[in-house]
Order: C-alpha cells, then structure tokens, then sequence
C-alpha cells in the first residue's frame, strides 16, 4: 500500500505517477526536465564545485561513484583530483548542449539497491540533488548498509538527502519518518519523496557502521518548489526572483519577491532561522546600486556554509572506520 502524502494523494515513495492518467510514467519521463534553471547552474553548480574536490582531497584518492549522477556534474566540477567515475543512475542523463562526462556510467535504479560497480572499493561515494530522498526508508537504509560493506576504510561518504527544515514544506517539520512524510514532488511528472532531519540522518549513518563527520546545508533559501504554494501558503517564489536577477529582468519585480516578508510558520528553529535570513534579505532588496546578478549573488551568499539542517539539501558527510 502507498505512503499516504501530505497533499492527501496515494504517493508510493520514489514510484512516479502520471498525475494526468493514473498510471506509473516511466522513469525517464517523471524525472525529466531538471536541468534548466539559472540558479542551479550559476550558483548551486559552485557549491558542487567547492565540495567534490575537497571530498575527494579528504579520501586521498580519486575514485568517485556517483550515485544518481544524472548530467555527470560531479565529474565536470572534480578538477584533477579526480583519476576513475562511476556514475550510476536509471537514464541516460545529459543535459542539453552537453557531452557524456568521461568515465563509466552504470544504467541502474537505487530502489534496487547499490548497483554493480564492481568489487574494488571507491575513494568517495557521492549523492546529490538530494538523490537519497527519492528512496524508501528501507530502501535507504539498506543502500547505507551496501556502501559501508563495499568502502575501505577512510573513504569518504557524501549523501544528499532533501532537508526536513527547507522553508519549502513547514507543514512535514513535525512529522516523524515514514509514510506521512512523503509528499509528491513535481518534476517530469509527480514523484515522491521523503525529506530527513539532521539528527535522522546522522543515526543511520551510525546504524550502517559509518562515522558521520560533517553536515551541510544547501539553497536554504531558494529551493525549487518555494512559493509554488502546493505545501504552505504564502511563501514569496524567492527561487523565480533569483533566476530573473541572474537573467537580467525583471528587476524591479524581484526585488519586491525579495522583500517580502515570510508568512506565519510552525514555531521552532526552523521558523528563527528563515524569518532571520527573510530580514536580511529584505535590507539587501531595500538597497540600490549594482547589477542585477550582483544582487542575486549577495542573497545567495547570506547562506551560511554549515549544516543546521533548514536547507533544499542536507547532505551527511562520512567516514568508513
């Protein structure tokens, strides 16, 4: 039986559905289509940029599996630290006007359990774009297991999950993992997915063998689905407004998004955390001069680099004893 979501809907996890028809799209189809937004490639693109080769640097070695690789994007931003890619995923995943990333690429869906990548073990075993989410709990749990038997010890373990406090859906921070987490996320078509808490995460880590080191936080402002209005009502579209910014239109227009004040959220650290940075983000909309590229960067470096848990992305990093 399906997870029950929070939009009320039948929405087993990871299962897509055609929302149209009823029926299951295949996945190539329900996971289109996520490779044209201007915030992901100039401003989330630098933060992959910024933690690959430092994973990789913290291994001490060049081997990389990426699983969920989608547009190989993690192979592109690796730099020379990088010797041998794996990426595993369940398409063909190349964006337009791109090349195939150099290295092997394994057709395979992590619903299924870790892959056949071979028996040699990985410096880095990398997720990202909050891959983990798209994965049953079970299904997650046991993909931990599989990485923690395969790793070496020292290797370096990076998964991203989709953040339970993301100012994206106030309305599951309360909830507890399992089925009334899930909640169907729109891509090609609606997929769903479970979000995970900081102090979730770091305990299956545990549970696998792993010894968490790190968390980090990622677009805590701008996830995709703010404002979208289909998991909390009044959100400002702060995403739209960052792309119209580095599109160079609509200025004035996203300056307003900007300076717009949050609605009412559920009472807790969550709520502090977006309601600070929605201030400051208002001073900087209020303000005038540069470019309007400029502005978008300067909201996005109001994130800070750690990892309380309130991002788009919460990413768990890892160790193999």
């Amino acid at each position: 039986m399906g997870a029950q979501s929070a939009g009320g809907g039948d929405h087993p996890p990871s299962q897509p559905d055609d929302v149209e028809g009823g029926r299951r799209q295949p996945p190539e189809v329900a996971y289109g289509g996520q490779f044209g937004d201007t915030v992901r490639a100039r401003l989330e693109t630098g933060f992959f940029a910024r933690l690959v080769p430092g994973l990789l640097e913290q291994a001490g070695g060049g081997r990389l599996l990426d699983l969920g690789c989608g547009d190989g994007l993690a192979a592109r931003v690796a730099g020379p630290a990088l010797t041998e890619y794996t990426g595993v995923d369940f398409r063909e995943g190349v964006a337009p006007g791109q090349s195939q990333p150099p290295g092997e690429h394994v057709l395979h869906d992590l619903r299924d359990g870790f892959g056949p990548v071979g028996d040699v073990p990985f410096d880095v075993y990398l997720a990202t774009f909050g891959v983990i989410s798209h994965l049953q709990p079970s299904q997650f749990e046991r993909l931990l297991r599989e990485i923690a038997a395969h790793a070496r010890p020292g290797s370096v373990i990076a998964l991203e999950a989709l953040g339970l406090g993301s100012l994206e859906w106030p309305g599951l921070w309360d909830t507890s993992p399992g089925p009334r987490r899930s909640l169907p996320y729109r891509l090609g078509s609606d997929v769903a997915v479970h979000p995970w808490s900081k102090r979730e995460l770091w305990a299956l880590h545990r549970e696998a063998g792993l010894r968490p080191v790190g968390v980090l936080d990622r677009s805590v402002q701008a996830g995709p689905k703010t404002g979208e209005g289909r998991y909390w009502p009044g959100l400002p579209p702060l995403r739209r407004a960052l792309d119209d910014l580095l599109e160079g239109h609509g200025e004035e227009q996203a300056r307003g998004v900007l300076g717009h004040p949050l609605p009412p959220l559920p009472a807790g650290p969550a709520a502090a955390v977006h309601h600070a940075l929605s201030l400051r983000r208002q001073r900087l909309a209020a303000g005038r001069g540069g470019t309007p590229a400029g502005l978008a960067r300067a909201v996005w470096a109001l994130e800070a680099r750690s990892g309380g848990g309130f991002g788009h992305g919460l990413t768990v990093i890892a160790r193999k004893p």
